[in-house]
Order: structure tokens, then C-alpha cells, then sequence
């Protein structure tokens, strides 16, 4: 697979530097920096500078086809290299139906799938660093079918379950990924989907396949987006999200496998400013529940291990492209003996 990866990078570097039109070749992405003061205590170190970027390069290979090979870069890895985190290529069959083979995004969920640009936070919702999305939704290798019938867009995809920066997953293959999508009006979004996951064959240091007690498990995932315009200077936002993970692995005598869950909503006001040094401000404010996947003995209760997190920030718009954010998290715990904390930044984003 990395030699395929690298075959698809290769093949859109190409189309790069063949192309001779400058529309054949295109450039995007967002650069950030910040200072986090992490307020979990006893917190080494207390305060941090960190800077991240992200570029896409897409080149045109034909009317129809086009390669993007997608980089990023954090101040906090310790190689200090790039890691080519999306490399596909994308073919439109017809107008309404495409195919994209490569490293992608699973068109499953808006936490992780939502662009890094034009976040009202400095983090992604917590969803999308659990265990659970892992398995089910992230970056991974495969194949999508997408069609965009006027206002409802549907994906089809099927995935081996490697994943960005890893082996081939000794725990989980990802099979399928569907997606529904509906642009209900110009301003709402609603779309529903379903991830299916198995047990991948598993070989010992012969090479030999040890048998496994199959299995396989269902994630469930909805999400709603608003832009709703209240007046011509003032735009109410919301995401809402929902996900259920169906526990990922094989049946236990005696036990119970309860499945992981995930929901949050974000609130914002997006004020439009005339004759100011900042283009628009937008307060927001999102809240989120977390209840990781547990196996139990029969009978037993469930572990007190939901996690809260609320987020908050206010976005000061220079420009569209051109964000100060100074917000926080606040993260509480369900258990005993467990310190909840609230971390604080100041960030610095850029789109390009």
C-alpha cells in the first residue's frame, strides 16, 4: 500500500509539473499557531507554543480525472517531517457520479470530515480522537462511489482498514461506509450513514492464517448543519452530531458488549461588522457527551466513565480568511477520582 500511495503521488507531482495552463493546477490549505495553557494539573509543560499546516495540491490529469496529494506539517513532531496524510486520484463517470481511489477521508460523520479551515474552535469535536471513530471513520485506503442527484448526495465506499500512519489494522478491517446527505434548504443539512467493520485474517510469524471467531459490528452515525440567516448583519450556526459504535470485536460467554456514543451540539452567532477593523465576530459555544465501549459481565453495571466536554471560543474574523480565535475546553469526568480541568488558548489561523 505505501508503494501505492506513492505511485499516486508520483502521478499527480507529474501532472504538476505537465501542466500548461495554470487553472490545471491548484493550491489550498490553512497554516495555524497558538499558545495552549493546559489546565490539568500538575501539567508538564504548563504552557505551549505549537503550528501546524496543512497544503492539497491538485493537479488535472484529463477533462475528467484529477490527482490530490494532501501534506501536513506540526511543530510538535519529533522527525520534523511532512506526512502525506490524503493521496488519491478522483474520476467523474458522468455528471452526477464520481469514483475516488486512494487515501481519503471516509465519507462517514462531520467531526473528522469537516474542513480544518474553518473550524470555530481550535479542536475538532473529541468524537474524532476516540478509539471508537478509528475504527469506524479517519482516513483510510479504498474506493468511493458518489453521486450528487440535485439536493442528495450518497456514498458508497469500501475500505481495507490500514489507515493513515499505520500498518495494516491487526484488529479491525473497515468493509463499507455508506452515506446519505440531503441539502434540505440553503441553509440546513441533514445526513445519515452507517460504517460495517470485521475481523481481518490475522497471521502468525509463519505466515500461516489463525483462525479467529469472526465477528463483525455497526456504527451509526448522524448530523445536522444550519447556517441560518437571522438578519442581513447576523448568521445563526449549528452542528449537531451523533454517533453509536457497535463494540468492535467477537462475542464473550458470560458477557455483555455495550456499544460506544457520542453526541454534541455547537451554537454560534456569526455578527457581521461595517466600517470596523474586524470583518465579523462569532461567539460559540459547543457541549459533548462521551461513553467509550465497554465489555461487562452479565449482570454487571457499567463503568461511571462518560466524559463532558465543553468547548468555547470567540472567532475575530480580520478577514474571511484570516481568523484570531481565544477560547478554551473544559473537560469533566464521570468517575471518581477523576480532576476534571480547562485548558486556554490564543490562535492564529490562516486559509490560503
Amino acid at each position: 500500500m505505501k508503494y501505492a500511495l506513492a505511485l499516486v503521488a508520483l502521478v499527480a507531482f507529474v501532472s504538476f509539473a505537465d501542466s500548461g495552463s495554470g487553472d490545471a493546477v491548484s493550491i489550498n490549505g490553512y497554516a495555524k499557531a497558538w499558545f495552549y495553557m493546559n489546565g490539568e494539573e500538575n501539567a508538564d509543560p504548563e504552557n505551549t507554543f505549537r503550528a501546524y499546516n496543512w497544503t492539497a495540491l491538485k493537479g488535472r490529469l484529463s477533462e475528467s480525472t484529477y490527482a490530490c496529494l494532501g501534506v501536513s506539517y506540526n511543530s510538535w513532531d519529533a522527525d520534523g517531517d511532512l506526512t502525506i496524510c490524503d493521496a488519491f486520484l478522483n474520476m467523474k463517470m458522468m455528471p452526477e457520479l464520481s469514483i475516488t481511489a486512494g487515501q481519503f477521508k471516509i465519507p462517514l460523520g462531520w467531526a473528522y470530515n469537516c474542513s480544518g479551515g474553518n473550524l470555530f474552535f481550535l479542536d475538532r469535536a473529541g468524537v474524532a480522537s476516540t478509539p471508537e471513530y478509528g475504527y469506524y471513520s479517519g482516513r483510510d485506503i479504498g474506493l468511493n462511489l458518489h453521486g450528487q442527484f440535485d439536493m442528495v448526495g450518497v456514498d458508497l465506499g469500501y475500505f481495507n482498514g490500514t489507515g493513515i500512519h499505520t500498518e495494516a489494522n491487526d484488529l479491525v478491517t473497515k468493509e463499507i461506509a455508506a452515506n446519505l446527505t440531503v441539502d434540505a434548504t440553503d441553509w440546513l443539512r441533514i445526513a445519515a450513514g452507517v460504517g460495517l467493520i470485521g475481523q481481518p485474517d490475522i497471521e502468525d510469524s509463519t505466515g500461516t492464517v489463525v483462525i479467529q471467531d469472526e465477528w463483525s459490528a455497526t456504527g451509526i452515525n448522524a448530523y445536522a448543519l444550519a447556517d441560518y440567516p437571522m438578519s442581513e448583519s447576523a448568521e445563526l450556526i449549528f452542528e449537531g452530531e451523533f454517533w453509536q459504535f457497535g463494540y468492535a470485536g467477537p462475542e464473550v460467554t458470560g458477557a455483555e458488549l455495550n456499544s460506544g456514543m457520542d453526541y454534541y451540539g455547537m451554537l454560534g452567532v456569526n455578527f457581521m461588522l461595517e466600517d470596523a477593523i474586524l470583518h465579523s465576530i462569532m461567539p460559540a459555544v459547543r457541549y459533548e457527551t462521551y461513553s467509550p465501549q465497554e465489555m461487562v459481565v452479565t449482570g454487571a453495571d457499567r463503568a461511571e466513565d462518560n466524559v463532558t466536554m465543553i468547548d468555547f471560543c470567540v472567532n475575530c474574523f480580520v478577514t474571511p480568511a484570516n481568523t484570531v480565535q481565544i477560547g478554551g475546553r473544559n473537560v469533566s469526568y464521570e468517575a471518581d477520582g477523576m480532576e476534571g480541568y480547562t485548558d486556554m488558548y490564543v490562535g492564529w489561523r490562516l486559509n490560503y
